[in-house]
């Protein structure tokens, strides 16, 4: 093979850099990104994963720009920063533990890796781990959104589940996407179509098939809102309304909700916001619950959330 210049931003293993802390004395294999040398274990390696136990199964060649102080020199095509995640892991398994705060980086890499590698234990870990903040359930949803829940995941930051829902598609981690999908739907319209910035000037883009899918469900779920919203004033019983019968009341629990819910809806109702979460922001049922009397309060609450678990179904079938 012909040697390739600097030029074209190709950098010869010889000057690859050595990242000390991952280059052990007895180590008897170098790996290589096109970025950083890492002196290892093979044995190590092969036993945390069976594709590299198969790699360092083939046999090796002699050439001398194959190896490294006289070892053998696997070049690997993974990103410099998610190898030495891996790498870190492999030789203490407590540099990642599920259940515990972490950083995003760590555990997307880590995620990835634990793919490439065959490491199902790992990725299993990991996918639990995410599942914390995007589950499968409304009841742990809507746990996860509240703002009182405590989720041992890492910092957040503007653009993460648009990050997830990539992460996801990348892994195979089918999972997270309805939650993910979902979350990046309640983001403002202009974010979802042109991608939200971090603070370091990281930029989060979806898949263009999952910008249009993002945008569908935001119309639908407007549509759905409103039909939702307006029927529930029919909810409550009439055999088990008990209204205030003292001189000021304005009518049956009935035509209190439906009187409270053409205002909120009317032009001088409030304005409907382009990022709000519709699970847990069902506002027309909160401006009449508290007006209605306590067995229809209750049951338009059992309804609310029927709508929405049939809601979450509607959602689900069409990621």
């Amino acid at each position: 093979m012909p040697k390739r210049s600097r030029n074209d931003g190709y950098i010869p293993v010889t000057d690859r850099k050595r990242y000390p802390t991952l280059w052990f004395d007895d180590g008897n294999i170098v790996l290589t990104t096109n970025v950083s040398q890492f002196r290892v274990h093979r044995s190590l390696l092969s036993m945390n994963s069976p594709v590299f136990a198969d790699m360092f199964s083939m046999p090796q060649t002699d050439r001398l720009e194959d190896t490294v102080e006289g070892l053998p020199v696997v070049e690997i095509s993974d990103d410099d920063t998610d190898l030495t995640h891996l790498l870190y892991f492999f030789y203490d398994h407590r540099y990642y533990q599920g259940g515990t705060e972490t950083t995003f980086e760590k555990i997307s890499g880590l995620l990835r890796m634990g793919t490439k590698y065959q490491m199902d234990d790992l990725r299993n870990e990991i996918i639990d781990h995410l599942s914390l903040a995007y589950p499968s359930t409304l009841e742990k949803y809507l746990k996860a959104v509240n703002p009182k829940t405590r989720l041992p995941l890492f910092p957040p930051f503007l653009g993460q589940h648009f990050a997830i829902v990539n992460l996801a598609r990348e892994t195979d981690a089918s999972i997270l996407l309805p939650a993910a999908l979902w979350r990046s739907t309640c983001m403002i319209t202009f974010d979802i179509v042109e991608g939200p910035e971090d603070s370091t000037g990281t930029k989060y883009i979806l898949f263009p098939t999952d910008v249009k899918r993002c945008i569908q469900q935001k119309s639908n779920s407007y549509k759905m809102l409103m039909k939702m919203e307006h029927s529930l004033p029919d909810v409550p019983k009439a055999s088990e309304c008990c209204p205030p019968k003292d001189e000021g009341s304005v009518g049956t629990c009935r035509e209190v909700a439906s009187s409270t819910v053409l205002h909120h809806f009317s032009i001088s109702g409030p304005e409907i916001r382009d990022d709000i979460d519709f699970f847990t922001q069902m506002d027309a049922f909160e401006v009449w619950r508290s007006l209605v009397c306590t067995s229809c309060r209750k049951w338009g609450r059992f309804k609310a959330l029927s709508l929405a678990c049939e809601w979450v179904e509607h959602v689900a079938s069409s990621i």
